[in-house]
């Protein structure tokens, strides 16, 4: 059964082609072979540092090729890889090391003053190694460890064993880690191929985040699968994605929420249909402009619903993407709209999407650590997404909202809980209520309604300060109302859907748009 493992899919793309199956832009050409070489050498040094089986290796790497020695590594040791975004920072960052206690750390040096108060704010005492320049010649320094390391023996690994947690945003309350078995994180490739039709001719090209389900597991995963080499950029920007499409001749690419409408909005060129793609993943799928956006960049799109919480169920079969729908039950899955009941609801009628696997350990596992959430998660032995999407009377399905107290911006999923939890620890904030407004793109911007102590002063700039310092990029307000009192329940809950409903208000003052450096 190694084609259901994450390492037997490196098995796969070293029979399928010894050419290099991942190239980044500015950081090298690596093939299959050259990984697992890299794999069992992380392994080795992490079992040095005190890794064994089923413990927990933190990675928190952004797009270089250090990411997946530390990933794979992780895994040739047997143990759990725990991807984590890069932009984290506080309380956020300190939750999820105290909740999966690494006994190592890979992180890029860059990032090292935000992760060490993280550390030590847990109490933790994880050893720590650091990728990049600073880190050269100190005894943190991956590369002086992998030199020194002879290749570990790989661990057995069966489908059903556990290999990473990823994280999602939390919604009435912190981050959850979603525990993913060998044959879950498979079948999110191998659903991205139904999906993309992946063949060993095709080009991946991506420059979401690898700490990410989308690039690891939909871009580069199902490529190296079928022996197609992926590329990755940096990060996305609308002036070089083009020009680096085309550059690595890619037939196979992502644009996800915003990158949608910024694409779409650059003026028109006469060569936007100049370039080799075959099929873009569009999520969330344009209604209005479907059509005319595959006209002019000449290609086909496809579509999709998923969560980190549930997998890939829905998606768009090959080559038949429809305006503003995601697609119909992928093969391993059942899907249900409910009512407030789980009662089923006509065809046309919006309700929460449930889902069920059709094959064992297709889903996650479950939450970590915490089985009273996964239990309440799979009521009734549904899967329930929280999610609000209504299923036309041929099967398609559409996504219509999110129940859940959520926020997407960026392409990121941000916990409204969350950010309210950082906003109360200043010292005169007593309350803070955040929640999504509009946006001039295709996502959500965050706003916050803030009430302050009894005489005390404080104004949005400085919260708006506050914010970057101690929050993500794409988490921190664009919008802070400074009011009296929160509109509330009977029962003192804060009535979200008031303040939703007032949307940007008079009074708002607009720090404006938030880009990664924070401001």
């Amino acid at each position: 059964m190694a084609d259901e493992t994450l390492l037997g899919s490196l098995d796969l793309a070293a029979a399928a082609s010894g050419d290099p199956i991942i190239t980044f832009f500015g950081g090298g050409a690596h093939t299959a072979e050259a990984l697992m070489d890299k794999a069992a050498r992380t392994a080795a040094v992490l079992r040095d540092a005190g890794v064994r089986p089923d413990d927990r290796v933190g990675i928190f790497i952004a797009n270089r090729v250090e990411f997946l020695w530390a990933y794979f590594g992780a895994l040739w040791a047997g143990a759990i890889a725990v991807p984590l975004n890069v932009s984290l920072r506080g309380a956020v960052l300190e939750h999820m090391l105290a909740e999966t206690s690494p006994t190592v750390l890979i992180a890029e040096q860059a990032r090292a003053p935000d992760l060490e108060a993280a550390v030590a704010a847990t109490g933790l005492k994880p050893r720590t190694f650091f990728v990049g320049d600073a880190a050269t010649g100190t005894d943190r320094d991956l590369d002086a460890a992998l030199d020194a390391a002879d290749p570990a023996p790989r661990a057995d690994r069966e489908p059903w064993d556990l290999q990473t947690i990823l994280y999602t945003s939390g919604t009435t309350g912190p981050s959850k880690g979603v525990t993913h078995c060998n044959r879950s994180l498979v079948a999110l490739a191998d659903n991205a191929t139904w999906i993309l039709g992946y063949r060993r001719e095709d080009v991946a090209y991506t420059d979401l985040p690898l700490f990410h389900a989308n690039a690891l597991l939909m871009s580069f995963l199902p490529a190296a699968r079928v022996g197609a080499p992926t590329f990755v950029g940096a990060r996305f920007s609308a002036s070089r994605f083009w020009p680096s499409v085309r550059a690595c001749k890619a037939t196979v690419i992502s644009i996800l929420g915003s990158m949608i409408p910024i694409l779409w909005q650059a003026p028109e060129r006469d060569d936007d249909a100049e370039n080799d793609v075959r099929v873009a993943l569009a999520v969330p799928a344009p209604s209005s402009y479907f059509d005319a956006l595959e006209r002019r960049f000449g290609l086909r799109l496809a579509s999709l619903y998923g969560l980190t919480d549930v997998g890939l169920p829905v998606g768009t079969p090959e080559g038949r993407g429809r305006p503003g729908l995601c697609g119909i039950p992928l093969p391993d899955w059942e899907c249900r709209i409910v009512d407030e009941h789980d009662e089923e609801v006509p065809d046309g009628e919006p309700g929460e999407a449930v889902f069920r696997p059709r094959r064992p350990f297709v889903a996650p596992v479950g939450y970590w650590a915490q089985p009273q959430a996964t239990l309440e998660s799979r009521a009734n032995l549904w899967q329930h997404s929280g999610d609000v999407l209504v299923r036309e009377p041929d099967g398609w399905l559409r996504f219509v909202d999110r129940k859940k107290d959520a926020i997407r911006r960026f392409g990121e999923n941000i916990s409204a809980f969350e950010v309210e939890s950082v906003l109360e620890l200043h010292p005169v904030i007593a309350e803070a209520a955040v929640f999504a407004v509009p946006s001039e793109l295709a996502e959500d911007e965050v706003m916050a309604a803030v009430v302050l102590e009894d005489g005390s002063t404080c104004t949005p700039e400085e919260i708006f300060e506050y914010s970057r310092e101690r929050l993500a990029y794409f988490a921190v307000p664009r919008y802070i109302d400074l009011r009296a009192e929160l509109p509330k329940t009977a029962t003192a809950k804060v009535r979200k859907d008031v303040l939703r409903g007032e949307g940007v208000t008079a009074s708002a003052i607009d720090g404006g748009p938030v880009g990664r450096s924070g401001r």
